[in-house]
């Protein structure tokens, strides 16, 4: 496409600062990092923002798709810290990203081979889930026929296929999967009558 040559040539000749030597701390000024006043005004960056809306642009897509093209083709994005979220997100600072030249120019030059990684990720990653779901299906199919409901036992069968392993504490149940108090434990899960049909269900995949 002319346009991302266009950025192709406009960032190949700009270079960029590595700030990490200005330090932490805010900016006396502004409720923001140093770090991040420093990268705003570094002609070699641009914010996820603005980086978002010139390759939507030169590409005619989404704002939100041309995002996920950039965070998949930079995982590792410069971020600093910049302004405060609202207490209905949770409050404390905010997080500014910023792409630097040479990651511009990279995307740019690469445009097609990361939307094309994008989709085929995309499809490995519902693929697997779908996958995922047939097998659960699948389990709870046979433990359904072959096995009879435990709740909260405290002593495990002999063939036993465990789904949860909690106490109950003075707040309420809560997972002991991985926790040693001196409490009651109690099992959930299926509980079958013979070996042959436990090693069965344990080969499903």
């Amino acid at each position: 496409m002319k346009n991302l040559e266009k950025i192709i040539a406009k960032y190949s000749s700009r270079e960029y600062k590595e700030n990490y030597s200005i330090g932490g701390g805010l900016d006396y000024y502004k409720l923001a990092s140093r770090r991040h006043e420093d990268a705003k005004c570094d002609d070699g960056k641009l914010t996820l923002g603005k980086a978002n809306q010139m390759f939507a642009k030169a590409t005619g897509l989404t704002v939100e798709g041309v995002k996920e093209i950039l965070l998949y083709a930079v995982p590792n994005m410069e971020w600093h810290h910049a302004g405060l979220l609202p207490k209905a997100y949770g409050g404390g600072m905010k997080k500014t990203y910023f792409l630097n030249s040479s990651e511009i120019v990279d995307v740019a030059t690469n445009w097609n081979d990361y939307t094309e990684k994008l989709n085929l990720s995309k499809i490995s990653a519902k693929n697997a889930a779908d996958e995922k779901k047939n097998l659960e299906v699948r389990k709870l199919n046979y433990l359904q026929v072959n096995a009879k409901k435990v709740e909260r036992a405290t002593t495990i069968p002999s063939f036993f296929y465990k789904t949860a392993q909690e106490m109950n504490g003075k707040y309420g149940w809560f997972d002991s999967s991985y926790k040693s108090y001196n409490m009651t434990e109690y099992f959930t899960g299926w509980a079958f009558e013979t070996e042959e049909k436990y090693n069965e269900f344990l080969k499903i995949n």
